[in-house]
């Protein structure tokens, strides 16, 4: 260190070691690479977008080599945070494209410093179920059967970003203090989305901002009171908060402290933001997480009848005050949106039948109609997962979605049944309450294909981790103490 600053200020400039520093073959390079560079900088700053965009994708790489744990906690919390750019290109999506940068960046970073251990990336079952899905949903376009298109680009580029976000957040965690901090990231953040769902219902309309989020076209539909918070549709709103709800209210009933009253709000406003998406798949599923929360948390018998009918009495009632409650589906919309549905379905199947092996292609459901199915101009999908899954990939990616199902549900059972620990048993049950959501959802909606996919596969890497934390503590003799506050 020098200790009078005035040494730096009066240093002579160095003076170069022969008389022509840039002559020859090396220095031209030199100045051609500082020409080059110059140009491109003030080309740049022509475009100050451009500029932004350079500059902000450097800085994502950086910090993802760098694996800054308050930036990736960041982009954990941008999950539900939809920001589609206009114009026709691949990849539209901001939140991807931001995905996409922080696992380049991280993998790189890990490979420079020799410790990408990328086996032990590959021993978890499920690691291994998310690959076979992910070879078997692409696979029809490998092999020809299936056109690739700018939507089916879109679809695959989305789903590699969800399976490589998962390796990601599973070479990253290990430590159970990363696990719930990367939980506390999902349940504020989910809190921010449901706020302004509850916002978005108080100022009647989208809001200026999810105007700018995502831009306006000749699909959008007009504001009929359901709420989209910073997502494009209610369905993927839906979708998204019924993946979280079964951790928050597992946190709810297991947690002391800060976590039951985190939890308890998370779920208590991520209700009412459900209810305000009138989604009735996303209302099926939640009913179905409130039932699996029945047999799981209470034990006496009387006690979960006592439930159970009080459950099936609300359900009574909110079909009696459905006008009220869901003013967005009467029954003459209702009976329009059967129709669709019955239409979808019946074009899902031909597809199937067209290709029963391998389907269309990802992301191809409406290719063969130019991405608008008769009479329902800007449709592109089926509206229920099972049968896109048939129709774009055939029986071989339908059965490989059920393998990663039930790879997942086997693993999250285990954990949830023999955890002793706060943190296991609540991400365990908030796994299985996932799951059966999308499942249930499933039947009327296709949440796998929205930002609700990022999510599940973080739940299924947090799992994974989880499970290898907690076998690295029995196997070392050292129990790692939970993350309960």
């Amino acid at each position: 260190m020098v200790d009078n600053p005035q040494d730096y200020s009066f240093l002579d400039p160095l003076s170069p070691v022969s008389g022509e520093p840039l002559e020859g073959f090396g220095g031209r390079k030199a100045v051609l690479g500082l020409s080059m560079a110059a140009s491109a900088t003030v080309a740049l700053f022509f475009t100050v977008h451009w500029t932004i965009a350079l500059v902000g994708g450097a800085a994502v790489l950086v910090l993802s080599a760098m694996e800054i744990e308050a930036f990736l906690l960041f982009v954990i919390f941008l999950t539900p945070f939809v920001w589609v750019l206009e114009g026709d290109m691949l990849v539209r999506s901001v939140t991807v494209g931001l995905r996409s940068l922080v696992v380049i960046g991280f993998f790189a970073g890990r490979f420079l410093r020799g410790n990408a251990q990328v086996g032990q990336l590959f021993r978890p079952a499920v690691s291994r179920a998310s690959l076979v899905f992910l070879c078997a949903a692409v696979a029809p376009t490998i092999l020809g059967q299936g056109e690739l298109t700018y939507e089916s680009g879109r679809a695959i580029y989305q789903l590699v970003s969800f399976v490589a976000f998962y390796f990601v957040v599973l070479a990253w965690v290990d430590s159970r203090q990363r696990i719930r901090r990367v939980l506390l990231a999902v349940l504020f953040s989910t809190l921010v989305t449901a706020g302004f769902a509850v916002y978005q219902q108080l100022i009647g309309g989208y809001s200026a901002l999810w105007v700018y989020l995502s831009p306006q076209d000749e699909y959008t539909p007009p504001w009929s009171g359901r709420s989209t918070s910073f997502m494009g549709h209610p369905n993927s709103l839906a979708g998204y908060l019924n993946l979280v709800l079964p951790l928050a209210l597992s946190c709810c009933v297991l947690g002391k402290g800060k976590w039951r009253k985190l939890g308890g709000w998370t779920f208590g406003l991520g209700s009412v933001a459900l209810f305000s998406t009138q989604s009735l798949g996303g209302l099926l599923a939640f009913l179905a997480v409130i039932v699996l929360a029945i047999f799981c948390y209470v034990r006496s018998s009387k006690k979960r009848l006592v439930l159970l009918a009080g459950i099936c009495a609300l359900a009574g009632m909110f079909y009696l005050f459905q006008p009220i409650l869901n003013p967005a589906h009467t029954e003459e919309v209702l009976g329009s949106d059967a129709t669709t549905r019955l239409l979808l379905w019946t074009t899902a199947w031909d597809e199937f039948v067209h290709s029963p092996m391998f389907g269309v292609g990802w992301g191809n459901f409406a290719a063969p109609y130019g991405f608008n199915i008769p009479t329902m101009p800007g449709v592109g999908e089926a509206h229920n997962i099972y049968l896109q899954l048939m129709a774009e990939t055939g029986l071989v990616g339908l059965f490989a979605f059920l393998g990663l199902v039930v790879q997942a549900w086997r693993q999250a059972r285990r954990q949830w049944r023999s955890s002793n620990d706060f943190l296991e048993s609540a991400l365990a049950f908030g796994v299985l309450g996932a799951l059966l959501s999308l499942l249930v959802h499933g039947f009327l909606d296709v949440p796998l294909f929205t930002q609700s996919g990022t999510l599940l596969w973080m739940f299924l890497a947090l799992l994974a981790a989880s499970h290898r934390l907690h076998h690295e503590s029995v196997g070392g003799g050292v129990r790692l103490p939970g993350a309960q506050a």
